[in-house]
């Protein structure tokens, strides 16, 4: 049985925008997000999926990865479709798990460099950034209505992920080099 709602915790972010941007991987016709910075000590705990889309999420609930299994070829290509211009950050926590979701409506522009995943009716409420090209949609409720990738690269055979990842991990030990450096100096 499918969420009738999925459900989120939406609180004043804590830190610095996260990492996050799609991949289309040609060879496999899917669609790979990587939300927040790619550790190994970051694993994946849970999961909401479709038969179309799938979200990864941690142990404390933060999502990991978003896979979209529908070629974009098959994606509703819509002209007028932008990003939102006003989105809060957040930090956002999954709290449901290991359910099935109710199969969203994929929507895209005609670059196919965006994609809208949509599970309610336009009119939701407010739009948040979960990372820096994922946003997300939620209702009064704190209930999800909407996720949006607003960078989409194509990639083959993982080259462009590979590198992504790389990159998160190479800013991520300069950022804690600095924090101990800093530590060390004032303490």
């Amino acid at each position: 049985m499918a969420l009738e709602q999925i459900s989120l915790k939406i609180d004043t972010p804590t830190g610095d925008t996260v990492p996050g941007r799609g991949f289309y991987q040609l060879e496999e016709d899917s669609l790979y997000v990587q939300v927040g910075e790619y550790r190994d000590n970051r694993g994946f705990f849970n999961f909401l999926e479709s038969n179309t889309v799938r979200f990864d999420i941690d142990k404390s609930g933060r999502l990991l990865l978003i896979e979209v299994t529908l070629p974009r070829r098959r994606w509703e290509v819509d002209s007028e479709l932008t990003a939102p211009t006003i989105a809060e950050s957040a930090d956002i926590r999954w709290l449901d798990f290991r359910a099935r979701l109710p199969e969203p409506k994929l929507v895209t522009n005609p670059k196919q460099t965006a994609l809208l995943i949509q599970f309610a009716p336009d009119g939701s409420w407010r739009w948040f950034q979960l990372a820096e090209a994922v946003l997300i949609q939620a209702d009064r409720n704190h209930c999800l209505t909407a996720v949006m990738i607003t960078d989409i690269e194509d990639d083959l055979a993982g080259r462009q992920i590979a590198a992504f990842r790389h990159q998160t991990r190479q800013k991520d030990r300069r950022r804690t080099k600095q924090s101990h450096s800093r530590r060390s100096i004032s303490g």
